[in-house]
């Protein structure tokens, strides 16, 4: 657990240009507290005399009228602000002064928090320390759900399993399928238990609907289908770009946020004691997860930085979006059009269709190759997941897709009623 540096301090406010210095003109009391090399400053409401102040314990003189009502107020405030700091760490946020301030001088209660106004402010907050596609999907949930409410104003006791229930229904009507609905109300969730959090309502009831996300099938390309690719003669140099790029992620399993901003100088040749074959590596940070990882770069991969070493990039700059476009065009023409069958899930409904293979290439299933590959090949799950960045239980679901040539053998062999 990091170290929390923070306290929080009052004094009284002085001013050189007041011509009043007098030890009883009654002063602003303010409260100042310091945290994560930051500080507020802000005025309490009170007002103390200089002599009826006691410096050292920061608090009403106990000699004073009423002292103990002032100083039960400033030990609320400090209590306050300290539980204002906790939950905005506890629910993974960077406060600011903003934050403090529009916390500690909201009044009690009188009526009940206006909820679209307050995911506004989530989004606000969410926006100083959050990716912009990250964003950009937050706000489309928010969207979606003001849409749906159709200009009702909301409190978070409105928010119930049957509104929720109702808001699913609606998102379906749209033509999302289960997983979009289960973002949707996932990221709606995330928004309520941040509010919670912060003392903006005890409402438990959204907790009694959720919609699963389903798991689809895990769709890859075979080795076989990758060679074609290999094989494959580009007409132009977009097709050539585009195919460099698209083949580094399956002989590799990086995202495509990583390898199209790795440098030539992030390869490093790499020696065994005893082997005197030189190997071959990339070193990155991941985007996505901000961790260090040393990737493999077998011969092909090589073939593809080498290809590209007047750029001083390890594959040629290509946005996601054309590769997306054309590398569905790059594999209708290597022949990979193989059928694959594609779920979609909408509530109780399963829909399958059977479409070709080329169809639905795009970057991420570069990734997934290079997993279900090297699962194929018996490669260590634990290896594969070190390349890969994922945790061994994340790898395993891609395992479980690939037809095990050693399952099938021992089987078949064995399991012989007549030999």
């Amino acid at each position: 657990m990091r170290e929390i540096k923070k306290y929080v301090r009052f004094y009284i406010q002085k001013r050189l240009t007041w011509e009043d210095q007098s030890a009883d003109r009654p002063r602003n009391v303010v409260l100042m507290f310091n945290y994560d090399a930051k500080r507020l400053c802000t005025l309490t409401g009170l007002k103390v005399s200089l002599q009826d102040w006691d410096v050292k314990k920061q608090r009403v003189k106990p000699s004073v009228k009423r002292s103990a009502q002032v100083n039960k107020h400033l030990d609320d405030l400090e209590n306050k602000i300290n539980d204002i700091y906790y939950d905005a760490l506890a629910a993974g946020l960077t406060p600011d002064n903003s934050h403090f301030l529009r916390l500690l001088k909201s009044k009690p209660q009188t009526e009940k928090v206006e909820f679209f106004s307050e995911w506004e402010k989530y989004l606000a907050i969410k926006a100083r320390d959050s990716k912009s596609s990250t964003m950009t999907a937050l706000t489309i949930s928010r969207d979606h759900f003001v849409t749906f409410a159709k200009g009702k104003r909301l409190t978070f006791e409105d928010i119930n399993a049957e509104l929720l229930a109702d808001y699913a229904e609606y998102l379906f009507s749209l033509g999302h399928a289960d997983n979009t609905v289960h973002k949707n109300i996932k990221r709606m969730r995330a928004f309520l238990n941040y509010a919670k959090k912060i003392g903006l309502h005890n409402n438990e009831r959204f907790r009694d609907f959720n919609v699963s996300a389903k798991t689809g099938r895990i769709i890859f390309l075979e080795w076989q289908e990758v060679q074609q690719l290999i094989q494959y003669k580009p007409e132009n140099s977009e097709e050539r770009k585009v195919l460099d790029n698209f083949l580094f992620g399956c002989l590799t399993a990086m995202r495509y946020s990583d390898y199209h901003i790795l440098r030539q100088s992030d390869i490093t040749e790499i020696h065994f004691d005893g082997v005197p074959k030189a190997y071959y590596s990339a070193t990155i940070r991941q985007v996505k997860t901000n961790k260090s990882n040393m990737v493999p770069l077998i011969p092909e991969a090589m073939e593809i930085v080498n290809r590209n070493k007047e750029t001083g990039l390890a594959v040629p700059s290509v946005t996601n979006q054309v590769i997306n476009r054309v590398i569905k065009d790059i594999g209708r023409k290597a022949g990979i059009n193989s059928l694959v069958a594609v779920d979609r899930f909408q509530g109780n409904q399963r829909k399958t269709s059977y479409i070709e293979k080329y169809q639905i290439l795009s970057t991420h299933i570069g990734r997934k190759t290079f997993i279900s590959v090297a699962a194929s090949k018996s490669i260590p799950i634990h290896i594969v997941a070190s390349i890969a960045g994922h945790s061994t239980k994340t790898c395993m679901k891609f395992y479980a897709g690939v037809a095990d040539k050693d399952k099938f053998m021992k089987v078949t062999n064995e399991m012989r009623f007549i030999k």
